[in-house]
């Protein structure tokens, strides 16, 4: 099930190295690669059956070995319990998802991971790398998924290179645990060495932990499962009063969601682009799409005051907030709880599913996703305040694009009905 959303990712996937610096541990990392390439451990495990490592800097690492369907071969280390959450987020997920929540898991990730790819899916600089050490070790390179790759994934973030030494020890540890395991498979099953589905139920996993120059076999419980989200705490008291004096009228829908093109700051370029986190709401009894917020962070303090600014700016506090997922309730709960608003998770927000499905076909890989945002949701506002008699005397080019955008489901489905009962 991983390698199925991986095989989606890996289409939008370039991996940049920066300045070509030969990585400390690199010897050390290929060496394993190829040696446990050629275990083939895939073969026996799936990519749900985990087992864990101890890792030399006291963490626990959770693998997953991924190619049984012999697409995407890798070995995934989830690091501690926002590791492993990141891991069940993804897997516990259905096969069929939209493409808000496709792009959730995709860019929810927090990995590192060890893949065997066709050298059309690496850089220039590391072919350059992956050949001089199978030159310098006469290593072959032939046939498929014959080029090993290592790759850093981080909530939020693009896919990116390792940028530690202490990513590369990780690694290592756990390609030479993965080693290990295949050692002792030989002459038992999977059961006999605790080995299960942690999808259907496996509470505790395997732990190996190297004893002097040796690994041998413990057991440790399985975290939590669910994934978890930083409350915000609201402290902005003057704000809250203002916006208690406000009268109260209608309901909101809110949901937040990383936009699917990534951003890369200008200042920092040796760093990974990151996915903007937008919330998005929809003002139900107008069907107006309010202005988005962005964070490129992911900034939950961010995004509630710019939330409380869009409710000052209204002049109008909403009754009732629906949101739409526990991320969106970590954002907003304490600073509705605050002043005064409902707010609760609600199934089956139809209205803003498609609302944010839009902005998200809207935003393709070649927009300026900031400006789009922004050119969205100032239109929308601008057209539903605007009365029918002054939408009638917009030129008839600006119609035009109107009636498209309505067609195209680019806007809110009460405002795209509102304009072609005006303009048919």
């Amino acid at each position: 099930m991983i390698a199925v959303y991986a095989d989606v990712w890996y289409t939008l996937k370039k991996v940049g190295l920066g300045d070509e610096v030969m990585r400390e541990n690199a010897e050390k990392m290929y060496e394993l690669a190829f040696q446990y390439k050629s275990t083939k451990l895939w073969q026996q495990l799936y990519d749900d059956e985990l087992f864990a490592v101890q890792l030399g800097d006291g963490e626990i690492g959770y693998c997953s070995i991924m190619g049984e369907l012999g697409d995407h071969i890798a070995l995934g280390l989830y690091v501690g319990e926002s590791g492993y959450q990141s891991y069940r987020f993804l897997l516990d997920q259905p096969r069929q998802v939209d493409d808000i929540l496709m792009g959730a898991l995709l860019t929810s990730q927090d990995c590192l991971q060890c893949s065997f790819e066709n050298k059309d899916m690496l850089s220039d600089e590391e072919l350059e790398e992956v050949r001089a050490y199978a030159a310098a070790h006469d290593k072959p390179l032939r046939g498929k998924n014959a080029f090993p790759q290592f790759t850093k994934y981080r909530p939020g973030r693009y896919p990116w290179h390792f940028d530690s030494p202490v990513d590369e020890q990780r690694i290592c540890a756990a390609l030479s645990a993965a080693i290990a395991l295949k050692k002792m498979l030989r002459g038992h099953q999977k059961y006999e060495l605790g080995l299960a589905s942690v999808h259907e139920g496996a509470s505790k996993i395997p732990l190996l932990v190297q004893q002097e120059s040796r690994w041998v076999i413990k057991f440790t419980a399985l975290p939590d499962a669910r994934m978890r989200y930083p409350v915000t705490e609201w402290r902005d008291e003057m704000t809250t009063a203002r916006i208690k004096r406000l009268k109260r009228r209608g309901k909101l829908q809110c949901g937040v969601m990383r936009l699917p093109s990534p951003v890369q700051d200008e200042e920092k370029q040796d760093e990974a682009p990151y996915f903007p986190l937008v919330l998005v709401c929809l003002n139900l009894a107008s069907g107006v799409l309010l202005k988005p917020i962005l964070s490129k962070t992911g900034d939950g303090q961010n995004m509630a005051a710019g939330f409380a600014e869009m409710i000052l700016s209204a002049k109008v506090a909403p009754e009732r907030v629906e949101l739409r997922d526990e991320q969106t309730k970590a954002i907003l709960s304490d600073f509705c709880g605050k002043a005064g608003i409902q707010a609760a998770i609600t199934d089956n927000l139809g209205e803003l599913d498609d609302a944010m499905l839009q902005m998200m076909h809207r935003m393709g890989p070649d927009t300026d996703t900031e400006d789009e945002v922004e050119q969205i949701g100032d239109l929308c506002e601008t057209l539903m305040q605007m009365r029918d008699g002054e939408l009638k005397q917009l030129p008839e080019e600006m119609v035009a694009m109107l009636l498209d955008l309505a067609e195209d489901g680019v806007v809110p489905e009460m405002l795209a009905k509102r304009i072609k009962r005006i303009f048919h």
